[in-house]
């Protein structure tokens, strides 16, 4: 995503960019990041001597799955964005290209644990039924079998 630089006319200008962006290919812990729609990208640059500073925002929202009940669900995203890049980096002074930065930030903004709400249920381990939908009729005592010897050991009334 190329930025036009042209506005810092010398090294110590000032530009403000607000675009639109819609980086592809995002992928996080296997599974490919949907964004349904553009993001919004504000932007402050900054001149300085050696360096170029960026400092601004992104919004958008991402289509997530829920990690307990499978439930696809929108995740709106406000993702501060603050880098630099050195001038001496930079081939062309009249843009630069920031595409790696703002799929960075986005990347950051992903929840490890992306949940459709707090109290999510998830699903039956047994039968496969949403939990937030209902409740199922699968019994639910069965005990781990590490563990079988010890409710053995509690119910025998053993102390």
């Amino acid at each position: 995503m190329l930025l036009d630089l042209t506005g810092l006319k010398d090294e110590t200008g000032y530009i403000k960019v607000e675009t639109s962006v819609n980086p592809e290919n995002i992928t996080f812990l296997g599974r490919k990041i949907k964004m349904p729609l553009d993001f919004r990208l504000s932007l402050d640059i900054f001149g300085e001597e050696k360096e170029i500073v960026f400092a601004g925002d992104l919004k958008g929202e991402f289509l997530l799955e829920c990690s307990r009940c499978l439930k696809e669900f929108k995740k709106d995203v406000n993702a501060e964005l603050e880098f630099t890049i050195e001038r001496e980096e930079i081939e062309d002074y009249s843009s630069v290209d920031v595409g790696e930065h703002v799929k960075e930030n986005l990347i950051l903004a992903i929840p490890i644990k992306a949940l459709c709400r707090k109290d999510c249920q998830g699903i039956c381990s047994s039968c496969g039924q949403n939990l937030n939908k209902g409740s199922c009729e699968c019994v639910q005592d069965s005990v781990d079998p590490r563990l079988e010897k010890l409710e053995q050991f509690y119910n025998s009334g053993n102390e």
